[in-house]
C-alpha cells in the first residue's frame, strides 16, 4: 500500500487489460507492457514508478515473473523526477 502512495505512477496488469491507476506512463512503455503480456500469456500484477536518486525506477509486485520484470526494465528509459521544491531547480 505504501508503494502505491509514494509512486509517481502505478500500472495494473490483469491479463490483457492494462490500467494506469495513478499518474501517467509514456506511450512506448504501455505498448511494451502490451507486447510482453501477449508474449508471456498474460501476466497479472502491478508496476510502480518509484522516485530513486533523481530518477523514476521500476518496481513490481511479487506476482510479476522475474523474466517479465527484466524485459520491462530493459526498455524503460529513465525519466528524471521533477522537483517540487523551488530552491532545487537547476
Amino acid at each position: 500500500m505504501l508503494k502505491a502512495i509514494t509512486a509517481h505512477f502505478v500500472v495494473s496488469v490483469d491479463g490483457v487489460r492494462i490500467n494506469c491507476t495513478k499518474g501517467s506512463v509514456p506511450n512506448y512503455f504501455v505498448e511494451e507492457i502490451k507486447a510482453v503480456s501477449q508474449a508471456t500469456r498474460a501476466f497479472k500484477g502491478k508496476i510502480y514508478g518509484m522516485p530513486r536518486k533523481g530518477y523514476i525506477q521500476l518496481e513490481f509486485s511479487s506476482s510479476v515473473p522475474e523474466t517479465t520484470q527484466q524485459r520491462l526494465r530493459n526498455v524503460w528509459r529513465h525519466q528524471p523526477v521533477k522537483s517540487s521544491k523551488p530552491g532545487l531547480r537547476k
